[in-house]
């Protein structure tokens, strides 16, 4: 296969069946070759959102733009759409009810499918406030859920909406990413924007609140009572009665990049498991498989070994099993481990020399070094170094190499009592030299470490600036308004610099959206928008181990999210939004209105103010708006100087 954004995958007739956003692709029944039919080159670079297949062997596919369609065991194809009185084009989903009714949702609507005919359209503006269906289950008991992006979990009777459950009947979130019917249960998991839930026949909800992550997609049982839940973090494991009776500290395995998993699961997307327990996942890069029953490497020993070392930059060859003898003159001591590892994982090793230090260090395999300790003392030592569980806890392999520095006359005692009396005085002064001079460079050190951080975050916003030919400056803008606004909050010195750092890097997810979409002088399409949108997630992604700066994932994930809950792209509201995000958020709508773009001048500053106001408690958190409305008021922010080139 191509590489390329996976949405589905769906098996039928032995086959592979993926779903793209550039088309349909075909793979073999032993996944070796590509297939290439009529039915791949008419669906060429056409985005395919869900795959399924029903109990009469036919294979559903949803299209972004071409509407339903349906191919049977002969290969022949129907075509629903909104010519033959479909809900819509564009197909987010489809499943099989009960009674072989196919339920599809689009972005319109929710179409039924009875023995090849439609039977009744439902119109998100009937009792889903108008807001798309991300997916659609039916309990055991025949009850139909409907989970939304943003409206919350309806329920349909005889295909009509007769009831909303939202956060007052206990759900954590309104967007509902899916519905998983519980196999062992009477009810059904929910994958929320926020965690996971579980809501019984009876619709009665309880969130699974120890449940370790909050960005998940979704949930699979499995026959020895496990369950798979796929996220942005990479895939947990989990024993069903434990995530079912919510246990505190929950147990779990983390399958992600180290443990093979080298790219990001698709956000809502669809993924099957076959016969033999291989789960096809969706990935941004192509499909990738997991057996459910066979999830751990293969190779559960490693081959350790202290490889050489440096004593004073001369290279000395270590043997195992023997001591390594340093000579007393010896200041600086480098170990090269090495552990060679034959599998797709990347563990967590610890390594501490045992006589000089009491805590390990924990790193991941790929990012082992050398190992150096200046100024040992004579004596014995023990290096330590393990290959960790995957809870970073227990070693499950190591090797230990005993090291020993000599002792020469000034090492007894007798003879540092004597040097301690007769140098008394000079000891003391060299003390303070040695300590003053040492705490100087740490600070000089801290000093510049400090100053690179600066330059390296001020490079970062200038280059997404210069990206983006609409916002020149703009990130520089925010970071001022922003830290006013954190400022005037009471916000120390310390975490108002965070918080300046946080705003200039809120727009770097721009980075990965196209020239054409983000420079475009036009209006965007509803396509182009969503891939603007997609500068959010982008950011976060890039920056979620960046901890030069706390909270700048948080910045860049959520600054486009509204008090409301209708911002994006997770529909957080109030107070779920994280600080630095809804201070972010009013300085980046406010710059936007009062900077000039390619397709428009800056916005009239009456009108500026009144579009702020008319947010206060909808777009923006009202005591922060406030804050900032006083900021105008009493001309800390000077839009005298903003509209000054508008008098000229």
């Amino acid at each position: 296969m191509d590489t390329s954004v996976v949405n589905t995958n769906c098996i039928w007739q032995g086959k592979l069946y993926v779903g793209t956003d550039n088309g349909l692709d075909i793979i073999s029944e032993d996944r070796t070759t590509e297939i290439t039919n009529s039915l791949t080159e008419d669906l060429a670079g056409v985005r395919i959102r869900c795959i399924m297949t029903d109990t009469e062997d036919h294979l559903w596919i949803c299209t972004y733009g071409r509407g339903l369609m349906r191919v049977d065991e002969k290969g022949q194809v129907t075509v629903y759409d909104n010519d033959s009185g479909f809900m819509g084009n564009r197909v987010r989903l489809a499943t099989q009810l009960s009674d072989g009714t196919i339920a599809a949702a689009s972005s319109d609507g929710l179409t039924f499918i009875k023995d090849g005919k439609i039977v009744a359209v439902t119109s998100y503006d009937e009792g889903f406030e108008g807001t798309p269906v991300l997916t659609l289950t039916e309990l055991s008991d025949g009850t139909l859920l409907a989970g939304t992006d943003g409206a919350g979990l309806v329920v349909l009777k005889d295909y009509q909406p007769v009831k909303t459950l939202t956060k007052e009947d206990g759900l954590s979130s309104t967007v509902i990413m899916r519905i998983v019917v519980d196999k062992l249960g009477d009810g059904a998991f929910l994958v929320t924007s926020n965690g996971i839930s579980y809501i019984t026949n009876s619709l009665e909800i309880r969130n699974l609140e120890n449940f370790p992550y909050t960005n998940n997609y979704d949930l699979i049982q499995y026959d020895d009572r496990k369950v798979f839940v796929t996220s942005s973090a990479g895939i947990y494991v989990l024993d069903y009665d434990s995530l079912l009776e919510d246990e505190e500290n929950l147990p779990y395995e983390l399958l992600d990049s180290k443990r093979g998993l080298t790219t990001n699961l698709t956000s809502n997307s669809w993924n099957c498991v076959d016969s033999e327990g291989n789960m096809y996942l969706s990935t941004g890069t192509g499909t990738f498989t997991v057996n459910l029953s066979n999830y751990h490497s293969e190779i559960s020993t490693y081959r350790m070994k202290i490889w050489s070392a440096d004593l004073d930059g001369t290279s000395v060859h270590v043997t195992e099993g023997q001591n390594l003898s340093v000579e007393r003159s010896v200041k600086s001591l480098t170990l090269h481990p090495v552990i060679f590892n034959y599998s797709v994982e990347d563990p967590y090793v610890s390594y501490y020399l045992e006589g000089f230090e009491t805590t390990a260090h924990v790193v991941a395999l790929s990012e082992l070094d050398s190992v150096t300790y200046t100024n040992l003392t004579p004596g014995t030592y023990v290096f330590h170094l393990n290959v960790l569980d995957d809870q970073q806890k227990n070693p499950v392999s190591g090797i230990t190499c005993t090291i020993v520095k000599e002792k020469d006359i000034q090492d007894n005692s007798w003879f540092v009592f004597y040097i301690i009396t007769v140098l008394i005085a000079m000891v003391a002064w060299l003390t303070w030299a040695i300590v003053h001079g040492f705490m100087a460079r740490q600070l000089e050190q801290a000093r510049k470490k400090i100053e690179m951080g600066n330059e390296t975050i001020m490079a970062i916003a200038h280059t997404v600036d210069a990206k983006d030919s609409n916002t020149a400056h703009h990130s520089v803008r925010v970071s001022e308004y922003s830290v006013l606004i954190g400022r005037r909050l009471g916000m120390s010195e310390a975490e108002c610099e965070n918080l300046r750092k946080v705003a200039l890097l809120h727009d770097i997810g721009k980075i990965a959206v196209p020239d054409s979409v983000l420079n475009k002088p036009s209006r965007l399409t509803d396509e182009e928008y969503e891939i603007m949108k997609s500068h959010v997630d982008h950011g976060a992604e890039i920056l979620k181990d960046f901890t030069l700066v706390e909270h700048a994932s948080e910045g860049a994930q959520y600054h486009h999210e509204r008090y409301d809950g209708r911002g994006y792209t997770h529909g957080l509201k109030g107070e779920e939004i994280p600080l630095y995000a809804r201070i972010i958020g009013i300085a980046d709508a406010f710059d936007a209105m009062t900077a000039n773009r390619i397709y428009r001048r800056k916005m009239d500053f009456d009108y500026v103010m009144s579009e702020l106001k008319k947010g206060r408690g909808t777009q923006f958190d009202p005591h922060l708006l406030d804050i900032f409305l006083s900021l105008i008021e009493d001309k800390t922010i000077d839009t005298d100087a903003l509209y000054k080139d508008e008098e000229k």
